[in-house]
């Protein structure tokens, strides 16, 4: 996954904190991740891809709010839950895009803050075209919950909109890129997903794929992050894993973004949104939903 790294150099030169836009204080430099994920994106991988398995749909509900008694897994204790049951401010979570700054790599419009918020119990990142403008959203955990290795799992379903991006990812708290884990990273209509380990300054890479024929229902996708290989979770059920002899022990916050796809920008070669605007196939207003996160030890 690409980031804007001239825009987190710039926050970085802000005062510490700002005030956000709907009320929440920020730290200016856990700028916002830009979404460049494709649908073919064989021309990033440095290692071998696990070959895509079934996909058992998540039928301990198909709705939302559970609790941290239903994100139990045995063999793993839980140290950190977020059910996203009071307001984004009172989560401390970080909403990216302070000063509505332009998205980029592939995507349109502005990553603007008011597109990250909770609602009925769901973390909402929402992508919209309003004013003859897309605008999308982010956030991240960096501000109340970071980990070194473990497991994390997050819980969400996408809406149906053709050439809109999503990412789940752990990003370092001292912002130093690389590493990155990109877990779970694709279009909101599938199929496939990507799963993306950066490494050293050269940005080495090996990846994972799998297609997913239900992004629209509720499932968890999930990491375990382990000092010498990390495996990749479709409903607790590992579906990749990428082998490497020192994975980074760095403390990592995870995020969630999106972005509208632009036909005409560096990433026209994928799934991007017909003719720029809303359409039969994207509409106006795309929110991707997440029920809970949580990070898990061994026990």
């Amino acid at each position: 996954m690409r980031h804007n790294h001239d825009q987190a150099q710039a926050a970085k030169q802000q005062p510490e904190r700002q005030r956000g836009s709907q009320g929440s204080t920020q730290r200016t430099n856990q700028s916002p991740r830009n979404n460049s994920s494709n649908n073919n994106s064989g021309n990033k991988n440095s290692g071998s891809p696990s070959q895509p398995q079934p996909v058992k749909s998540d039928d301990s509900a198909n709705h939302a709010n559970h609790d941290q008694n239903q994100a139990a897994i045995d063999g793993w204790q839980i140290d950190y839950f977020e059910g996203f049951d009071s307001s984004i401010k009172q989560t401390k979570w970080v909403q990216y895009g302070w000063g509505d700054p332009a998205v980029g790599h592939g995507c349109m419009g502005v990553m603007s803050q008011r597109n990250s918020f909770t609602q009925d119990g769901k973390l909402v990142i929402r992508t919209q075209h309003e004013n003859g403008q897309w605008s999308t959203g982010g956030a991240g955990s960096g501000d109340v919950f970071t980990a070194s290795r473990g497991r994390w799992e997050i819980r969400a379903k996408f809406p149906k909109a053709k050439g809109v991006g999503y990412a789940f990812l752990l990003w370092p708290k001292d912002e130093g890129w690389p590493p990155e884990v990109d877990f779970a990273e694709g279009r909101v209509n599938g199929p496939r997903i990507e799963a993306t380990y950066h490494w050293d300054p050269d940005n080495k890479q090996k990846q994972a794929f799998l297609d997913n024929h239900d992004m629209h229902g509720w499932h968890t996708y999930g990491v375990i992050v382990e000092k010498d290989y990390m495996i990749f979770t479709l409903d607790g059920k590992e579906w990749g894993r990428i082998n490497h002899p020192d994975v980074t022990d760095k403390q990592m916050f995870l995020g969630v973004q999106a972005g509208a796809m632009d036909p005409n920008g560096i990433n026209k070669h994928t799934e991007t949104v017909d003719g720029s605007v809303p359409n039969p196939l994207t509409p106006a207003v795309a929110d991707i939903e997440v029920d809970y996160v949580a990070h898990y030890v061994r026990k």
